[in-house]
């Protein structure tokens, strides 16, 4: 079967489950006391050439504190370390062309009974 029609059916679990992986493949969040939840991944393109991903961000109490409720400062979804993982779902999905994934501000977080911030003084 041709890899590019074997991606256009994928299910959206199956999406969802792409993209946590090559997320968790780059990142322990676990260890920091994170998790990050995939809610839904839109493909765009046949064969895809973006994926508008939507997703949560759990801060748990095992990480604090931490330094903001900001999704992005947490993940480091950008430059490099974003281009690693665009990569492996090129690889993963089976594609000889780029895809671009694309996070927008559709991360919402999720804070855990007990999660602390840490408190910053004024200047």
């Amino acid at each position: 079967m041709d890899r590019s029609r074997s991606s256009r059916k994928r299910s959206d679990h199956a999406w969802k489950q792409l993209v946590e992986a090559a997320i968790g493949e780059f990142y322990d969040l676990g260890s920091r006391g994170l998790v990050f939840h995939v809610d839904a991944v839109e493909a765009v393109g046949q064969p895809p050439t973006r994926l508008r991903v939507f997703a949560t961000l759990r801060f748990l109490r095992a990480g604090s504190p931490f330094c903001c409720q900001e999704p992005l400062c947490h993940l480091g979804l950008f430059g490099d370390r974003l281009k690693l993982v665009e990569e492996h779902l090129r690889h993963a999905i089976g594609l000889r062309h780029q895809v671009t994934l694309d996070l927008g501000d559709r991360i919402g977080v999720d804070l855990a009974p007990g999660v602390e911030f840490q408190r910053h003084e004024p200047d």
